[in-house]
């Protein structure tokens, strides 16, 4: 099947994650608690989200996978990359990548006026730039996928093994894989986007976000795979 460059659709990958505070709202709270939740799901930080949640290494080590697992088959996905075609060890490689990619995120959060039930916290964003970066790069790699396609044949593709398609993947794969890793070495930017979150308080003092899409919201911000 020919390749071609897809979009990416953004997906849950923070959960609303609810934590105890105070007995009334509390905006610098907040504003640490929407820090600590991006320092763990985007760079692996997780003491400072454990301290504020009352929380388990064990539950943000999920947190955190679950946001590189995601960005990771985004990344792919986009790449016209599939991981279950690929090798495990290559798939890995990818996860790798997504891990160091991830931790040039560049975010700040900042509290923001009180309300009577909730608070606001500012966040500002300069989304990673890689994607739209690397296309020109992604995209020979998809025409010499293609025109190797066509070299081999229709019938001769039809006769493969399983172990002679996925080293056809692989190799693409690997080829896609060192074009972004290119390009990551001199990581563009974005200009900065302003998000505001309101973050509520229950009468049990657990502060949650107003709208959980807000986080899916700043999943596209911070990979820049909004439209």
């Amino acid at each position: 099947m020919k390749k071609i460059i897809s979009s990416v659709l953004a997906v849950t990958v923070i959960a609303g994650t609810l934590m105890t505070g105070c007995g009334n709202v509390d905006k610098n709270f907040a504003s640490d608690y929407v820090a600590a939740t991006m320092d763990a799901s985007y760079k692996g930080e997780f003491n400072n989200y454990m301290k504020i949640t009352v929380s388990n290494e064990e539950d943000v080590q999920e947190i955190y996978d679950n946001t590189i697992d995601y960005y990771t088959e985004s990344i792919a996905y986009y790449c016209e990359v599939y991981t279950e075609d690929i090798s495990e060890d290559l798939h890995t490689e990818y996860t790798e990548f997504t891990k160091e990619l991830l931790s040039k995120a560049m975010y700040t959060v900042s509290s923001a006026e009180n309300g009577k039930e909730s608070c606001y916290v500012k966040i500002s964003i300069k989304p990673i730039n890689l994607l739209e970066q690397a296309e020109s790069d992604i995209q020979r790699c998809v025409d010499d996928y293609n025109n190797k396609l066509e070299e081999i044949g229709e019938e001769e593709l039809n006769n493969y093994t399983d172990e002679q398609y996925q080293e056809l993947e692989d190799d693409y794969a690997r080829n896609v894989l060192d074009a972004l890793k290119k390009n990551a070495d001199n990581l563009e930017y974005k200009d900065n986007i302003d998000f505001t979150m309101e973050i509520l308080i229950d009468e049990d003092g657990l502060y949650a976000p107003a709208n959980d899409d807000d986080w899916n919201t700043i999943d596209d911000y911070i990979m820049g795979i909004y439209e």
